[in-house]
């Protein structure tokens, strides 16, 4: 809980939104509901260190990736529609992602291959798995929550811009027919 408070209040003051937090702490942490839900349905039994270490982890490595989606997304939007902006948010950023998942993936199915250790081998198992489920939302949940929630995430100032540039467009198409 505390690391979630804080990863939140991090968020608000750099976004300076209350509604971006929400979006992106939700994102991250449906990854690690997952993650760690999985041992749930296969009858595992998780020590219970296990959920307050991966938790933590998972939330603190991965919710860079939805920030770097989001920041991005709210710079694309002060010259781009919402369309425009997921699909050169989502071009831009995706290698970023994989790259840092993908050695996050790599380290932590590594460790938990090599450790001797039960509870540090479980901790890597996870790890790797829920760096997996956190690339997975960030890439293809996330983008589609900023598309629908544009209004409330982004605010009314892109919104006005954007309608203002496609006015001017519009202008300009109707003189060149003239």
């Amino acid at each position: 809980i505390t690391s979630i408070i804080v990863v939140f209040v991090i968020i608000a003051i750099v976004f300076r939104s209350a509604s971006v937090p929400v979006l992106l702490v939700a994102a991250i942490e449906s990854a690690i509901m997952i993650n760690l839900g999985i041992p749930y349905f296969t009858g595992t039994t998780l020590p219970f260190i296990t959920s307050i270490v991966i938790g933590t982890i998972q939330l603190g490595a991965t919710v860079d990736y939805a920030i770097l989606l989001t920041d991005r997304y709210r710079e694309c939007r002060q010259t781009m529609d919402k369309k425009e902006s997921i699909v050169e948010t989502i071009s831009a950023v995706t290698v970023s992602i994989l790259t840092s998942g993908s050695v996050m993936t790599v380290v932590g199915f590594l460790m938990g291959y090599i450790s001797t250790h039960g509870l540090l081998a479980q901790l890597g198992k996870f790890l790797g798995i829920g760096t997996i489920f956190s690339m997975l939302i960030v890439l293809f949940v996330l983008p589609g929550m900023l598309y629908l929630l544009d209004r409330i995430f982004i605010g009314r100032k892109a919104h006005h811009h954007q309608n203002k540039k496609n006015k001017n467009q519009k202008e300009k198409q109707e003189v060149a027919v003239q």
